[in-house]
C-alpha cells in the first residue's frame, strides 16, 4: 500500500490471468468510497485446485486491502459483478442441484407485497457449494458468498422475514432441480457489470435481475419491459436462448 494521488491497482503476483483479473477488481471495490486514495500493489496470490472458486481471490484481496488500510467499518459483503466472473461461477455450478433458496421479504402490520416486490435478497444453496446471496443495488446485480442474515425488526416500517423459498413465489419452483445452462445479462453499462442471470434448469429458465432497484423475475424468456434494457450474453454451455 501507498499513499497516491488517485487510486491505482498494480497485481505484481504470478497468477493465472482470470486470478490477476479477480485480484484487481477486488482491490478496485475495497478502494471504492474511501476517504482517501491509495495505490494498491498486490503481491501474491494464493490458490489452491480444490478450493479455489470463482469469486475467491476478489474477496480475498479486497478484504486483504481493508486490512491494510485499517478500515474498520469495512462493507459487510464483497459482492462481485463482473460479467467474466459471473461466467465462470455459472459454469462451476453446471450440473448442480439446487438444493435449497433462502429469501429475506419486507412485511408490514403482517402481510407482504407480491413476489418480485417485497424481495430484498435471496440466497442460492447449489450442492457442494457455498450459499450465494443475491444482491441488487440500483441496475447492477452483486453475488456474494455469505450465509442469509437473521430476521429483523424496523420498528414502525415493519420487519425483515428471513427464510426458505416457498410456493407460489417464482424461486421456489426451482428447488431440487439441475442447472443445466446460464447466461450472464448486462444492462445500461454494457459489457462492466451483470444486471441479471438467465439461469436454466432441468424444469425450465429462471430471470432474475436488478433494473432501477426494482427485481425481476421471472419464467422462461425475459419480460418485455426489461428486454428493451437488457442484453443476453450467450449461454456458458452453448445452449440456446
Amino acid at each position: 500500500m501507498a499513499a497516491s494521488s488517485r487510486s491505482e491497482v498494480e497485481v505484481a503476483a504470478s497468477a493465472a490471468g482470470e486470478h490477476r483479473r479477480e485480484a484487481e477488481l477486488g482491490a478496485r471495490w475495497a478502494l471504492r468510497g474511501l476517504p482517501a486514495a491509495a495505490k494498491v500493489t498486490v503481491t501474491d496470490v494464493v490458490i489452491t485446485e480444490v478450493d479455489t472458486s470463482p469469486g475467491d481471490v476478489y474477496e480475498a484481496t479486497a478484504r486483504a486491502v481493508w486490512q491494510a488500510l485499517r478500515v474498520e467499518h469495512w462493507a459487510g459483503y464483497v459482492g462481485f459483478s463482473d460479467p467474466e466472473i459471473v461466467a465462470a461461477w455459472l459454469k462451476r455450478m453446471f450440473g448442480r442441484r439446487l438444493d435449497a433458496v433462502t429469501e429475506a421479504r419486507h412485511w408490514y402490520e403482517g402481510r407482504r407485497k407480491p413476489d418480485a416486490e417485497s424481495l430484498l435478497h435471496a440466497w442460492l444453496f447449489f450442492e457442494y457449494a457455498v450459499p450465494v446471496r443475491l444482491h441488487g443495488h440500483g441496475d447492477q446485480l452483486l453475488l456474494a458468498k455469505e450465509d442469509p442474515y437473521h430476521s429483523y425488526d424496523m420498528d414502525e416500517h415493519g420487519e425483515t422475514r428471513v427464510g426458505p423459498a416457498r410456493p407460489p413465489d417464482v424461486l421456489s419452483g426451482f428447488i431440487g432441480a439441475r442447472l443445466t445452462d446460464g447466461a450472464v445479462i448486462v444492462g445500461h453499462d454494457g459489457d462492466a457489470v451483470c444486471a441479471g442471470l438467465v439461469l436454466r434448469f432441468e424444469n425450465g429458465d429462471l430471470v432474475i435481475g436488478t433494473l432501477g432497484d426494482e427485481w425481476v423475475l421471472a419464467v422462461g424468456s425475459v419480460p418485455a419491459d426489461a428486454a428493451h434494457y437488457w442484453a443476453v450474453q450467450p449461454f456458458v454451455r452453448g445452449g440456446c436462448r
